[in-house]
């Protein structure tokens, strides 16, 4: 009865990806970085009165498995670079880069500011499909970029994870009531606020079988792997932390949908809540892949961007060199997945999140 069962929900799974849900053909998914939130300014007496009401600042995330192989495809590969240069987003983590998509990124990359640039490609004896990177306007802790590969610990873990810090500038913050603007310029080290947020860029095992083929019972199959690699990411923090900080952004290929048990364990256990569940519509997917040819498509929502909310205990505390904290924590007001990538670019589609910043009043200025 249980095997009847379970094939029964594999059997709807696969079909439902098949069809278009019945609101994508009703009414029409369109979101570009301008429809992102922008909280509302409150007057100058509101200020005045509450300072809490100030607006707070904000930091965009965008989230992009950019196909490894469409760096070979000239089509394929501009409209991929559009997508990731014109979202504008501080942040940028990407999926299944190689030194091809690193040669043909870089450059802009530093032209548009992302000044902090980290690749990682996968070993000759690795799976193609494993690079990853983070492009950044915000300053990375370059020396303590994490690469955790869990194929030793988790038995069907295919490809690494990426965890770094990303730290706040002064520069960043324009509200007053949180830290004032530097007078200078330029980025020294005073310019940089004690606090960072954590993020990990997330490659999860796909649902399919290690030589690539797949059956109605992959995805379930698969699924223990996923949930042992996210338990492993949220472990394996360096053991001199202590408290060990949280991770405040999980973002990434999950290679599953909203109730996927791997984002089901983060979201019921580990307190994190998804931006695509909360502000996506469950009709719109991230990825498709053509089925019989191009013949049909496959439609998925795999791409995710996750996040700690302030107030389930995701501050992050940095210790400052004169002795005193600072904290900083997030909450996403808005996530959208990007419009015009559906075709012709990756088999992904970019996602993109805005956070707000929340400081507390212990950063003093200088």
């Amino acid at each position: 009865m249980a095997a009847a069962l379970d094939f029964l929900r594999d059997l709807i799974a696969f079909a439902n990806q098949f069809f278009p849900h019945p609101i994508a053909i009703l009414r029409s998914y369109s979101f570009s970085p301008t429809d992102l939130a922008i909280e509302p300014q409150p007057s100058i007496d509101e200020q005045l009165s509450s300072p809490s009401l100030l607006p707070r600042p904000t930091i965009d995330v965008l989230s992009y498995n950019v196909n490894n192989e469409a760096a070979h495809n000239p089509t394929r590969r501009r409209r991929i670079i559009r997508a990731i240069f014109s979202s504008g987003a501080h942040i940028i983590l990407l999926q299944e880069t190689n030194e091809v998509w690193e040669e043909l990124l870089r450059h802009d990359a530093v032209a548009l500011e992302y000044v902090y640039t980290y690749f990682h490609h996968p070993k000759s004896s690795e799976r193609k499909a494993g690079g990853s990177a983070i492009l950044s306007q915000l300053p990375i802790d370059m020396d303590n970029i994490q690469i955790l590969d869990f194929s030793n610990k988790v038995s069907g873990s295919v490809f690494p994870v990426m965890v770094c810090d990303v730290s706040i500038p002064r520069h960043h913050l324009n509200t007053s009531s949180y830290v004032q603007r530097s007078s200078s310029s330029s980025r020294s080290n005073d310019d940089i606020i004690p606090v960072a947020i954590t993020i990990a860029n997330v490659h999860l095992r796909p649902p399919v079988n290690l030589d690539g083929s797949a059956w109605l019972d992959t995805a379930r199959k698969t699924e223990p792997i996923r949930i042992a690699e996210v338990k492993e990411i949220l472990h394996h923090r360096p053991q001199e932390e202590s408290p060990k900080r949280p991770i405040n952004i999980i973002a990434g290929d999950f290679n599953e949908g909203d109730y996927g048990g791997a984002i089901r364990y983060l979201v019921q256990e580990e307190d994190y809540t998804n931006a695509l569940t909360q502000y996506v519509p469950c009709s719109k997917e991230t990825h498709r892949w053509n089925y019989l040819g191009s013949f049909w498509q496959l439609r998925k929502r795999l791409d995710h961007i996750l996040w700690l909310h302030k107030n389930k205990s995701s501050s992050s505390t940095r210790q400052r060199h004169d002795g005193k904290e600072g904290e900083l924590s997030l909450d996403c007001i808005n996530c959208g997945v990007l419009s015009g990538y559906e075709y012709e670019a990756s088999d992904h589609q970019p996602v993109m999140a805005r956070f707000a910043i929340n400081i507390q009043d212990r950063i003093s200025n200088k």
